[in-house]
């Protein structure tokens, strides 16, 4: 089929945010099918450039690291970047846009993140992935105007596999939500030795107060923080050194948690590129984390992109529950824990055979988040 994937990377250079992505891309271009990669700015924020932590309406910066990155994986693909600020076309111009549109069989929205403009052609069929569950079917409660932008798709999936279900209290406002998660393209990940001990995450330390929610009278906050202080005392007790980046953590919070055995490391600098966020991952034994508060409080299913790359890459995961654990195996290369102590004994069985947990990690990728196996399922309810 000829596939028009929309998505963020000139907007948000970094490599976390690329490789979510980029699986998507690598793996339906595997799967034999013809890819166009479309960005719209839309009226979101201006383009990031990391080299001075600058926002503006110039997306030099993004584009060229959108052709670096797109060259070094083979993705020799057609590719549009649409601002709104300059009302400019990049790569494709609008005229080649809209012939690429007007014959796709399929246009798949990541993140829900490409507006829908009545001067575009609509191809035969579209699709919608919800990658922040709970917040966006919360938000649809008193946004109509985010709830249309759903409706023009012919499909809606979410990371949020239980949503729909039994277990999961969520209002679904109507929508049959198609559950699906991240892709992996495991011929990108290979599993190497790892050069440190170290358990690691990367991430943002708090969200803007405008993502936290309510439900059933209770709030929920779209933040780590709150979270991240349960763990504080965690390195005293682990077998393991513990690390992580957080982006806008402040500096006495730093100062609080190395002083309790965290090592701080640099998000940014992990993250400049696919590459370096790759090695990141590799030179770590594995990942420790938590969820939002907004995802532990209201389990959907969802499960981070992040650490479906651990998993691809024979690292184990110790997360924070989510509701995961109802669709994903647990206790062998991956571990689901609400409190210190389960994250504890997390850790402990990990150091008592990391060989067979890291084997255990790359399993699971590879039954459940291969690229081609999760998307040939998406497009199969797609089209």
């Amino acid at each position: 089929m000829k596939i028009v994937v929309g998505g963020y990377i000139i907007g948000f250079p970094l490599g976390g945010m690329t490789w979510h992505h980029l699986n998507y891309l690598l793996g339906l271009q595997e799967l034999g099918h013809d890819v166009i990669f479309l960005e719209d700015s839309g009226q979101y924020y201006k383009p990031y450039v990391p080299l001075d932590w600058s926002d503006t309406v110039d997306s030099t910066y993004g584009r060229d690291y959108l052709q670096r990155t797109f060259a070094h994986y083979g993705l020799n693909i057609p590719w549009c970047y649409y601002s709104e600020f300059t009302d400019k076309h990049y790569g494709l111009t609008r005229d080649e846009l809209n012939a690429h549109l007007r014959s796709a069989d399929l246009m798949i929205c990541v993140s829900g993140i490409t507006p829908v403009r009545d001067d575009r052609p609509r191809p035969r069929r579209t699709c919608v992935i919800d990658t922040d569950p709970v917040f966006t079917q919360l938000r649809m409660d008193y946004d109509l105007d985010f709830v249309r932008y759903y409706k023009y798709f012919d499909t809606v999936a979410t990371f949020g596999r239980l949503i729909g279900t039994n277990g999961c209290p969520l209002p679904t406002h109507g929508f049959d939500w198609v559950a699906t998660n991240q892709p992996v393209a495991l011929k990108h990940w290979p599993v190497v030795v790892p050069s440190s001990r170290r358990f690691t995450t990367v991430g943002k330390w708090e969200h803007a107060a405008a993502r936290d929610v309510e439900f059933a009278g209770n709030a929920y906050r779209s933040s780590k923080r709150v979270e991240w202080d349960r763990l504080i005392d965690l390195p005293a007790r682990s077998p393991f050194p513990l690390a992580f980046g957080m982006a806008s953590i402040p500096t006495d919070v730093q100062e609080n948690y190395s002083s309790r055995g965290w090592e701080m490391l640099d998000p940014e600098r992990a993250t400049i590129s696919c590459q370096s966020f790759q090695r990141f991952i590799q030179d770590s034994a594995g990942e420790l984390t938590v969820a939002k508060q907004i995802y532990a409080g209201l389990p959907s299913g969802w499960f981070s992109d992040r650490s479906a790359c651990y998993l691809a890459s024979g690292r184990p995961v110790i997360t924070q529950a989510s509701g995961f654990d109802r669709w994903l195996p647990t206790g062998d290369g991956l571990f689901s824990f609400t409190t210190p102590d389960e994250a504890l004994a997390a850790l402990n069985a990990i150091h008592a055979d990391y060989p067979g947990h890291a084997r255990g990690a790359r399993a699971i990728a590879q039954e459940f988040f291969e690229a081609k196996r999760v998307l040939s399922a998406l497009l199969d309810a797609a089209v």
